[in-house]
């Protein structure tokens, strides 16, 4: 990808006095416009990228001040650089409300101004280019090496994310336009990884990383058994990594964190994936020791209806005798969150309880269904811009601060992320399979091992084996699985949608954060 150059718009009534000035930029692969007065400015504006204008304040006919007044009505985060005779208090004031971004004083020399567009423009973009070569060498290490660890993923995935935060959602396009197609390859081997391990994960249980149906044993549990105090263990549903970041800054001032990544179980959808995380257990083993409860039918509204049972049964299953008297509670609205803090003396007795948070969830399957919150978030910045706009104002907030109050440790983290899915991968199976489009399940599926991971054998994954012929697709990279036949309006409709159930880092990798509260004054 080719990249462009800066471009400077140099307006001054005595223009051709400057070209030595004018060279000197363009040695240093500045494009430079030319303009003897401000009229002739705006004009150039009008059809040409302009970066920055460097003005002269004193100019016969339209002055550079009425030329910074009349491009302010069209280009209001333009920066534009008066050069003046005088350090004149007007000007001063003008630099300091935002007007003018910056003056230099005549007789100015090309170092000055070298250096004044490097600080307006380069800071900037220099940050974003060393972060994003930060990136792509890290992302080339795990890629190229045979041994790569989940460790290594992980580590890719969060300097990834936490670089794109700090450059305020930037780094993603210039690693896009640095890398090209090999920024989506890395999903592909992403998912090429889980293929070859999560199996030996199910296997070996010892050996598995943290993940949704060990989420209790290892994160919970402990905290229960130590009689430190109580405890709350947070699931917000369809959370991700970038977006907990974000909602950290609001509250840090109160926790301690001890921050790790889990696991999302496959399908990362919450069907599975949470009730995975509430039972202790595989989707297999909830479908065996839980059949008349736990019914695998897609479209089906109870699978998540015994979670209350699944968490009692688990905790007492794994030692904690007090589990038995728990709670579990999920969250859908402003007013049952209301309810919920303002119970938690009541709700807290046993010293332990569960919540699940729904709203995440909802505001991401509403991006789908309203073309309202697409344009409000088009893309994965504003997207997390929107969740955290939404915490900042909402009852989990107000909940934070009482429980920390309260002195409860809090255990945060999610079923799963989510992906924008940009790409139709076609699928071809039986009639009765499954309609979500991150991942299938049916009888004799395919859809190319380019788009999906197929699962032939769901017993070894940990999932329900109920039929000899059963199958299981799980979306690779960014793709949509989609049935031959689908309607334009039901493709346009997914396609640049966020959506869960597949392989990739932003939906398998969630926070798993144990928050102690603060001594505060």
């Amino acid at each position: 990808m080719e990249v462009q150059m800066i471009t400077i718009l140099w307006v001054d009534d005595e223009i051709d006095h400057l070209q030595p000035h004018i060279r000197f930029l363009e040695k240093r692969d500045y494009s430079v416009l030319k303009a003897s007065g401000g009229r002739e400015a705006l004009e150039l504006l009008k059809s040409k990228r302009v970066d920055l204008v460097l003005m002269d304040h004193m100019m016969v006919g339209m002055d550079g001040l009425e030329t910074v007044y009349q491009i302010r009505k069209s280009y209001k985060d333009l920066p534009v650089v008066m050069v003046t005779q005088s350090e004149e208090e007007e000007l001063m004031e003008r630099a300091l409300s935002g007007t003018i971004a910056d003056f230099l004083t005549k007789p100015v020399n090309p170092s000055q101004i070298l250096l004044t567009v490097k600080k307006l423009l380069e800071s900037g973009r220099l940050k974003i280019n060393r972060a994003a070569l930060e990136v792509i060498s890290e992302t080339e290490r795990v890629r190229s090496s045979s041994t790569s660890t989940l460790e290594d993923w992980i580590h890719l995935y969060k300097t990834r994310v936490e670089k794109d935060i700090s450059l305020g959602g930037e780094l993603g396009e210039r690693l896009q336009g640095l890398q090209g197609g090999s920024l989506d390859q890395v999903e592909n081997d992403f998912s090429r990884f889980i293929e070859k391990n999560y199996r030996n994960w199910i296997a070996s249980p010892a050996d598995a990383p943290l993940m949704s149906h060990n989420v209790l044993a290892r994160k919970v549990l402990p905290e229960l058994q130590s009689g430190a105090g109580e405890v709350v263990f947070l699931v917000v549903d369809c959370m991700r990594y970038d977006q907990w970041l974000l909602m950290l800054k609001t509250f840090e001032k109160w926790f301690h964190r001890e921050s790790d990544f889990m696991v999302a179980g496959l399908p990362s959808a919450t069907p599975y994936s949470r009730n995975s995380i509430f039972s202790g257990l595989v989707p297999r083993d909830i479908w065996r020791f839980y059949r008349t409860k736990w019914i695998e039918k897609y479209g089906y509204p109870g699978l998540n209806s015994y979670e209350a049972t699944l968490i009692r049964d688990a905790i007492v299953r794994l030692g904690y005798s007090r589990g038995r008297n728990s709670v579990y509670t999920k969250i859908s609205n402003r007013i049952e969150g209301d309810n919920v803090r303002r119970g938690l003396s009541h709700f807290l007795k046993e010293g332990f309880m569960a919540i699940v948070v729904n709203f995440i969830d909802h505001l991401t399957h509403g991006r789908s269904e309203l073309d309202l919150i697409r344009d409000i978030a088009p893309d994965v910045p504003s997207f997390r811009r929107l969740a955290k706009e939404w915490f900042e104002h909402s009852f989990l907030l107000k909940m934070l601060k009482t429980l920390s109050a309260r002195g409860t440790t809090v255990i945060v983290t999610s079923d799963h992320g989510s992906m924008l899915a940009e790409r139709i991968a076609w699928v071809r199976g039986s009639r009765g399979m499954s309609h979500s489009v991150r991942y299938r399940f049916g009888h004799s599926l395919s859809a190319g091992d380019k788009y999906a991971v197929a699962v032939n054998r769901p017993a070894e994954w940990g999932l329900p084996d109920d039929h000899p012929r059963k199958a299981y697709l799980f979306a690779r990279d960014n793709y949509l699985l989609m049935q031959e036949g689908i309607s334009r309006e039901d493709q346009l409709k997914f396609k640049s949608s966020f959506q869960h159930g597949g392989v990739s880092l932003e939906e398998m990798l969630v926070p798993c954060d144990i928050l102690r509260p603060k001594k505060l004054r």
